[in-house]
């Protein structure tokens, strides 16, 4: 099997993992106790006009069209490659306007990729753009019977080109398969292979903490107000918590109404303080219901300490037990269980 063959199957099959879809790597610790802001702007949820447009971050629906985006570039540009490669090899010169869905697929889409990939894909359209130079000066040297070794370096150009595409649609596939669609933040599965990362620095001595965080009466809400309503308080519930966090600190969206945070490097002596600050900053400011009227939410917080050589689920159990205690004192407040 040729190079080109060899990166044409493996893309295929990218592209069916990617087409049935549509990080948090690990932070340094330290062991400052670090207090939560409750001051500053305040961020009252319009539940009838939410919007998230100023994160930091792209929105998971951009990204995902960055994803079609990137797939249909890919997908456009093998085609287009293929085709000229026949033509090259008959001795025949392609219209120029052969090239036109190529660089639609690539120049369409730039004012719509999000911000963190938005190097990557000027990469792109320069790598492209000199092998598109490269195929034009070929092709009218094709009646000059130009030998073909004079295609080896447009071919390992385009292969190349071929190759970093597909690593980017599998890396950024993955990058989605961990998020959750509905928050923003790292799945449960990405929650997993992060705390088992953050348990292997506890077993050498690290410290840290994690959090079980729930949302009080969320059922309530739904049946009052609909579950549209309850999708909108648990992204903004989502952002507020991510706002109050960390940089390096880890926020996921465990299930349900229900999130996890992991906290490496903070100390039992403020631990307990930190999350209950947690719980201030959503009580503190009241979402509003389509109506204008507004709706009281707060959420109850279990908070348990890594312990060396213990299983990662062990300690989410003994978490959980804390948020337990936490709902049955009266919730909106945190319990920490040593």
């Amino acid at each position: 099997m040729t190079k080109q063959e060899k990166w044409h199957s493996i893309a295929a099959e990218a592209v069916i993992v990617c087409m049935e879809w549509k990080g948090v790597s690990h932070k340094p610790w330290h062991d400052v106790c670090f207090l939560v802001p409750t001051g500053g702007n305040p961020m009252t949820a319009q539940l009838q006009n939410t919007s998230l447009s100023g994160r930091a971050t792209p929105s998971l629906a951009e990204e995902s069209m960055y994803l079609d985006d990137l797939i249909h570039f890919y997908n456009v540009w093998k085609e287009f490659w293929q085709t000229w490669l026949r033509a090259y090899l008959q001795g025949k010169m392609l219209p120029r306007h052969t090239e036109q869905s190529v660089l639609q697929a690539l120049h369409g889409p730039e004012a719509r990729i999000p911000s963190p990939q938005k190097a990557y894909w000027h990469t792109l359209e320069a790598s492209y753009h000199d092998i598109l130079h490269r195929l034009q000066s070929s092709s009218e040297d094709t009646s000059k019977n130009c030998p073909y070794s004079a295609l080896v370096p447009i071919m390992d150009a385009a292969n190349l080109l071929e190759q970093q595409c597909f690593e980017e649609i599998v890396t950024f596939s993955k990058k989605l398969g961990e998020m959750d669609l509905l928050t923003n933040l790292p799945n449960r599965r990405r929650m997993e292979q992060d705390l088992a990362r953050e348990q292997a620095l506890i077993d050498r001595g690290a410290t840290g903490f994690i959090a079980m965080i729930d949302v009080d009466h969320f059922k309530s809400l739904n049946d009052t107000y609909g579950h549209a309503v309850g999708d909108i308080v648990l992204r903004e519930i989502a952002r507020r918590l991510r706002f109050a966090l960390r940089h390096y600190d880890g926020l996921y969206r465990y299930g349900g109404e229900e999130f996890l945070a992991i906290f490496p490097g903070l100390r039992k002596d403020c631990a307990l303080l930190t999350v209950q600050r947690l719980c201030q900053k959503i009580a503190m400011d009241p979402f509003q219901a389509t109506d204008g009227h507004p709706i009281s939410i707060t959420i109850s917080i279990g908070i348990a300490p890594l312990a060396s050589h213990m299983s990662p689920e062990g300690i989410v159990h003994i978490a959980d037990a804390a948020l337990y205690q936490a709902k049955q004192e009266g919730r909106n407040q945190a319990r920490l269980i040593p």
